[in-house]
């Protein structure tokens, strides 16, 4: 397992490169080390900052956009290549790769690991304070894995023989949270969905919730050189509303069940999201997920979890 190392003006990241899924790619970038450039924030790819003079990759993109593990929509710390010209780019925060045209497929060749809030803080900050230099070398130390508590409800989710844990978001979304715990347990089919990607129907229904369902992002103060100029939400946050990423579990409607999200997927707006999965291998839910075109619907069963993770 390969790392780099990505020191943005002092503060640094380790990110594992994903040579499994785009070796070609990961492999060119890696003979290309030790890069260096300054790097700005995106004005059409959201909450992502990305190189100028670019790594001299040579990539074949005469198949274009069929390139090595392409991605659309992009997570929190991942590293991606635009393959038609070695745009390097680094999200820190739910986005995707955008021009003016709209959004284009890229190219995902490695992870931030370990706790990202100080990288992300620093990109942010681009925004206000302009380009910043940013160095790639060979090697770096794998980091403390960030562990998040689950604060909660939690249920079990069983498919196929295998069980994931998932956490209520009850903060964030307590409507949703609140209508699905008390219709527990529940039991449907699962199928695929026709137009948001990869992510799960779950059949089931569930009541309308007695209030409104009502977003309720997380807003901390911006300051500027001492002064607070406004407030954001915590984009980066992984509990954040915005986006939504393999594990996270969306609601549908009272009569249309709950959707999951197994990989590159979207489905409506980021208020819908009201759980994620904490405990389980994710990997294995997208492979079992991903057989569902071909083999059908299979049974899905949610109830409530009293353990622990």
């Amino acid at each position: 397992m390969r790392r780099i190392t990505l020191d943005l003006d002092g503060t640094p990241a380790i990110a594992r490169l994903l040579d499994e899924r785009a070796p070609i790619t990961t492999q060119q970038l890696w003979e290309d080390l030790p890069f260096e450039d300054r790097f700005t924030h995106s004005i059409w790819s959201g909450l992502l900052i990305h190189s100028n003079q670019h790594p001299r990759l040579d990539l074949d993109v005469s198949r274009y956009p069929l390139v090595e593990n392409p991605v659309s929509y992009i997570a929190a710390g991942d590293v991606v290549v635009w393959p038609q010209d070695g745009t390097l780019a680094i999200a820190y925060g739910p986005t995707q790769f955008r021009w003016l045209t709209g959004p284009w497929v890229v190219t995902k060749v490695a992870e931030i690991e370990g706790d990202l809030e100080p990288f992300a803080q620093a990109a942010y900050r681009m925004m206000f304070e302009g380009a910043r230099r940013l160095v790639l070398t060979q090697g770096g130390e794998a980091p403390a894995a960030r562990v998040l508590a689950p604060t909660g409800k939690l249920v079990e989710i069983e498919y196929d023989g295998m069980t994931w844990i998932a956490e209520l978001l009850e903060s964030d979304a307590p409507e949703y949270a609140r209508a699905v715990w008390d219709a527990l347990p529940l039991q449907g089919i699962t199928t695929i969905t026709h137009s948001s990607g990869e992510v799960l129907h779950f059949w089931c229904s569930v009541p309308e919730p007695a209030q409104a369902p009502s977003l309720r992002p997380r807003i901390v103060p911006v300051e500027h050189r001492g002064q607070q100029v406004g407030v954001t939400s915590v984009a980066y946050d992984p509990l954040s509303m915005r986006g939504q990423h393999p594990g996270d579990l969306i609601w549908g409607s009272t009569w249309n069940g709950i959707r999951i999200v197994y990989g590159q997927g979207h489905f409506g707006t980021p208020a819908g999201k009201f759980g994620r999965i904490v405990k389980g291998d994710l990997a294995a839910f997208a492979e079992k997920a991903q057989r569902i075109p071909w083999q059908g619907a299979g049974l899905m069963h949610m109830t409530r979890y009293e353990g622990e993770v």
